[in-house]
């Protein structure tokens, strides 16, 4: 698929890196301001990327010392997992910002734990996912875990938080979904909403499920409740431009975003049609929702069924018929 080149906006430079084989297509970096300049997301761990930031950067007169500050989106691996290299490459700690309820995700003490551990143990349990389909998902946490630096000293940010610089001012926009600290940036002035991973053109984002439930202010969160209500809270933003963590940009949010409306009501009608059939476990769910699942994604596919499982209960579709494990669902 061809990326559209982004608009020429004054003092906005997106980096734009490719993720060939990837269904994301590609990683932006934004680099906003004359100099110096706010880096929104750092991007993933690889040799080669600190050099292609820095010329993206020189490219228009500017260079990795012209790095005021760095701002996470959220804390996944591909938006924070560059950070500590830029800074060494930039011989100073840049101060880096992250939301709040993300904050854990990046620091050394999660990721000094096992990735894998006894509470994702017992979520593939209750999916009910074969040996085979762990190992592979087991695999692939322990291949993302060296595409990144974990960081301790992160300053957190808070919705209204306002980010100023020659010309610009980012206000940070807590949209919880993706993950409950996903937070898109706002420039007023120029009306570009830097969306993160919360609103992406090609593909409708993951409201992941939380596997560390411990780690959550509201022990009663589901994250594609949280999800839409996000996205209702941008419709009333004035925005002209949408630059996302992923993917090309976009100039039309309300029909982004009422088309992720759709989709997921549309999703929940299948999963509610799948359990119609039988009650299974979510894994023997999966080819009745999902017409493709690359290999190595079942847990995406089964967050996502649970998600949506989670709001049919709660509208009365669904109900819990054996807390197993594996765990099963009938339709009502």
């Amino acid at each position: 698929m061809t990326i559209r080149p982004f608009p020429e906006i004054e003092d906005v430079h997106p980096i734009v890196m490719p993720l060939p084989g990837s269904d994301l297509l590609t990683l932006n970096l934004y680099a906003v301001g004359p100099g110096p300049v706010t880096l929104i997301d750092a991007g993933l761990k690889l040799p080669w990327w600190v050099d292609f930031i820095r010329s993206s950067l020189r490219s228009r007169g500017l260079d990795l010392g012209d790095i005021e500050r760095i701002i996470f989106t959220h804390g996944h691996m591909d938006h924070f997992g560059l950070a500590m290299s830029i800074r060494e490459a930039a011989g100073r700690d840049i101060p880096c910002f992250i939301h709040e309820e993300d904050r854990w995700r990046i620091a050394s003490e999660t990721f000094e734990e096992e990735m894998w551990t006894e509470e994702m143990e017992y979520f593939m349990a209750t999916a009910g996912l074969p040996e085979t389909e762990i190992r592979k998902v087991r695999d692939r946490f322990a291949f993302l875990r060296e595409l990144c630096d974990p960081l301790d000293d992160a300053s957190v940010m808070r919705d209204g938080d306002v980010f100023e610089g020659d010309g610009y001012h980012l206000t940070v926009i807590h949209t919880p979904g993706h993950t409950t600290g996903m937070s898109c940036l706002y420039e007023a002035r120029r009306k570009i909403l830097f969306s993160g991973d919360h609103i992406i053109k090609h593909i409708t984002p993951n409201p992941l499920m939380e596997i560390k439930r411990s780690r959550l202010p509201d022990p009663n969160y589901q994250s594609l409740r949280t999800f839409m209500e996000s996205l209702d809270r941008l419709k009333s933003l004035d925005v002209r431009l949408v630059f996302p963590g992923h993917g090309e940009y976009m100039d039309n949010l309300h029909e982004i975003i009422d088309g992720y409306f759709v989709h997921h009501r549309e999703r929940m009608d299948l999963v509610w049609q799948a359990l119609k059939k039988e009650s299974r476990p979510l894994y023997h769910l999966i080819d009745d929702v999902f017409p493709y699942v690359p290999d190595g994604d079942a847990f995406l596919a089964i967050s996502e069924l649970l998600v949506h499982l989670e709001i049919l209960v709660g509208e009365g579709r669904a109900e819990l018929a054996d807390p197993g494990p594996p765990v099963l669902y009938r339709a009502l």
